[in-house]
């Protein structure tokens, strides 16, 4: 079931990426986007998002063009918790390495997998890479 909801969401964010690079323009000509990341090739830069993985089930997935970016690592830090409170809202780190120089964008997507992967959230990050 999980490796079903992966590969629906796969092309959901495919189709997404295809019909953002089809058009004349920018992705953000279409939809908001994220204040512009610019970075260097061979630098990292990382995406900071509001995450509650533990508790609600929701996940951030990503979608990329692989050549200009990768995804260096990802990782959670837990929010800060007083006693007796559950649900508390943490960070999701996802750090992304520039590969050569050009523009392209990263897609993130709020969801939850089981649940017919319906988007809650989607954040489109502009990267220039010189």
């Amino acid at each position: 079931m999980k490796r079903l909801a992966s590969i629906f969401l796969a092309v959901v964010a495919a189709i997404l990426l295809a019909l953002a690079t089809a058009s004349a323009g920018s992705i953000c000509d279409n939809a908001p986007c994220e204040k512009v990341i610019n970075v260097l090739a061979g630098e990292n830069f990382t995406i900071e998002l509001e995450s509650n993985a533990g508790s609600t089930g929701f996940e951030w997935w990503n979608q990329f063009d692989t050549e200009y970016l990768s995804l260096a690592d990802s990782s959670e830090q837990s929010g800060n918790a007083m006693s007796g409170e559950v649900g508390v809202p943490g960070k999701k780190l996802f750090v992304f390495s520039a590969k050569k120089p050009g523009s392209t964008d990263v897609v993130m997507l709020l969801l939850r997998p089981w649940k017919n992967s319906t988007i809650d959230e989607r954040k489109i990050f502009p990267v220039n890479i010189s």
